[in-house]
């Protein structure tokens, strides 16, 4: 197996309309308060940054985004119980870890060997999915012709995520007759780029999978943005900005894995591996984007997901919003906010960073 041997990427990429809001995820947790947080360890006081109150209000724990994503990614590595003295002890070998990993997603040689092709459906899917008198029948014609993507497609329509019935789906065209135009496309991209992930017990294991919901999740979000403003194509676009992103993540730990596993001794750091990831995903998703002869707004929306303020390109923007609501979301499905306490902070993250009020109606629309 080599070094992205739990990377077996998809035939094709798709850009999507998007499934909305109804395809999301749930959970709660009991508040912290502003005093808790400030006393939290350095890793969770990241998540948030206190605003400066209202006159006559209470003040409101406005998140910051990047440090929601990051403890998002930190969550694979709970549970493992309290690091050794000497493990704590090695700043240095972390930081050398990091290094080594970045020193190699920017070698050509790497790029050369392991980044996803574009597959030879791609333009004709593209065509036919923005076409708006392309039937379902003649997409799923389409789709008929890879019997990896056939696959893909049926497995994806059957997982939680998108299921909607009870019986499962057996046909490409009763997957399409089901889930309509709207509804197949964003199946149709998770199907195509979707990586077939290794997973196990261990931080490295649960990691890819907590990464991709938070993708799927981030796509549905950004899609939903942008539908009603600005047409179907560009739901489409962001839907795949979103599946493009998790796909770099996906590989940037990858590679912090197989570094880390270089040093057995040295239990993995998850403000290390966090911070990789939040620093090096959309980078290699750009490379991934170039390679695929992807739009050049493609790549700019990429690269402004590197940037701590909100983006000004609208799709970047939409993204970069749907990954900090998704993150919230998922923090919340994991216990780490409440219900309400997570509705509160979206909606002071909104209005502190002058974000779309309409991602607040897409977050209502998440199941309770």
């Amino acid at each position: 197996m080599g070094a992205l041997g739990w990377i077996a990427v998809a035939v094709a990429l798709a850009l999507s309309a998007g499934a909305g809001a109804w395809l999301l995820l749930r959970g709660r947790r009991p508040a912290s308060s502003p005093a808790e947080i400030e006393g939290a360890a350095p890793e969770q006081a990241a998540l948030v940054e206190d605003a400066a109150p209202e006159p006559a209000e209470v003040a409101i724990a406005v998140p910051d985004g990047r440090g929601l994503v990051r403890g998002l990614y930190a969550l694979a590595f709970e549970g493992g119980g309290p690091a050794p003295v000497a493990a704590l002890a090695q700043p240095d070998a972390h930081e050398a870890i990091a290094a080594a990993c970045a020193n190699l997603l920017a070698r050509t040689e790497f790029q050369a060997r392991h980044m996803p092709r574009r597959p030879h459906l791609l333009p004709k899917l593209m065509r036919a999915i923005n076409d708006p008198d392309a039937s379902l029948e003649k997409i799923a014609r389409i789709i008929g012709e890879d019997p990896v993507l056939s696959a893909n497609l049926l497995r994806v329509a059957n997982s939680p995520f998108y299921r909607v019935r009870e019986k499962p789906v057996e046909s490409l065209a009763r997957a399409a007759a089901m889930l309509g135009l709207d509804g197949l496309r964003p199946v149709v991209a998770a199907a195509l780029v979707q990586p077939v992930m290794q997973t196990g017990d261990s931080p490295f294991g649960r990691l890819p999978v907590l990464i991709w919901d938070h993708t799927q999740l981030a796509a549905d979000f950004a899609s939903g943005l942008v539908r009603g403003g600005r047409g179907q194509e560009d739901a489409f676009a962001a839907q795949m900005l979103g599946l493009l992103h998790g796909l770099g993540a996906i590989i940037v730990a990858q590679v912090l894995r197989d570094n880390y596993a270089l040093h057995p001794q040295l239990r993995p750091d998850p403000v290390t591996v966090a911070r990789v990831l939040d620093e090096r995903a959309a980078a290699m998703a750009r490379r991934i984007a170039v390679e695929w002869e992807l739009s050049e707004r493609i790549g700019v929306a990429l690269d402004a997901q590197q940037s701590d303020a909100l983006p000004a390109d609208p799709l970047g923007r939409a993204l970069y919003a749907g990954r900090v609501a998704a993150a919230l979301a998922m923090l919340r499905r994991h216990g780490k906010f409440g219900d309400d306490e997570a509705r509160a902070m979206l909606s002071a993250w909104i209005k502190a960073r002058g974000a779309d009020p309409a991602l607040a109606a897409l977050w209502e629309r998440l199941p309770n």
